[in-house]
């Protein structure tokens, strides 16, 4: 997990949308999950993130993205890696 992230807030990633490459603000929240609560990135704006550029900014920011498809974590992680206790 990215500390920096989890006290901030927000983060902003780079993202390809119809093939034009824009600085997005993604913000922190929370979500529940069988595992409990962890912490979850959306896009700031009412975008349709696609699911590729979502785990590309998963991967990026090490925490899970929620995108118009559905939730992504990054590669090799789970929803249980993310708890808070």
């Amino acid at each position: 997990m990215n500390p920096g992230i989890l006290k901030q807030g927000s983060a902003k990633a780079h993202i390809k949308i119809a093939g034009i490459l824009q600085l997005h603000t993604f913000i922190l929240g929370r979500e529940k999950t069988a595992f409990g609560e962890i912490p979850v990135l959306s896009p700031e704006r009412k975008i349709t993130l696609p699911l590729t550029e979502a785990l590309k900014v998963a991967n990026e920011l090490g925490l899970p993205v929620r995108s118009s498809s559905g939730l992504v974590f990054p590669t090799g992680k789970f929803a249980k890696d993310f708890m808070t206790g």
